[in-house]
């Protein structure tokens, strides 16, 4: 997952013992574009991305502190509530969804997570 980010941005940066990762959206091939045709196909694909940007740093999904979802339809609130209740599990990072008119590609979700980095 090191790859170069494809415009002027870090996948991540790390500050004051915290990581930041830029967005992800949920592609499951960056050079075709293409992406998953459910919300809850592209919630996963999306959290298990950040978990990758951050597993870089040596910390894990129980590292997040707070992450924040946009999603294209507010009416999917609940889909992406259970991928993240069974991603998660006992885990609780704070959390922010916010409703957008669209996004890159065609996705339904991109999300953006704040990390504790492991010392």
């Amino acid at each position: 997952m090191s790859q170069e980010a494809p415009g002027h941005y870090s996948k991540f940066v790390i500050a004051n013992g915290l990581i930041f990762t830029s967005g992800v959206l949920p592609l499951l091939d960056r050079a075709t574009k293409s992406v998953p045709e459910t919300i809850e196909e592209q919630a996963l694909l999306a959290l298990e991305g950040i978990e990758k940007i951050i597993q870089e740093s040596g910390s894990d999904r129980s590292d997040i502190i707070k992450t924040t979802a946009y999603i294209c339809r507010v009416d999917d609130w609940s889909k992406v509530n259970g991928v993240y209740q069974s991603f998660f599990a006992d885990h609780k990072p704070a959390r922010s969804i916010i409703p957008v008119s669209g996004l890159h590609f065609g996705c339904l979700i991109e999300i953006e997570a704040v990390a504790k980095l492991r010392k």
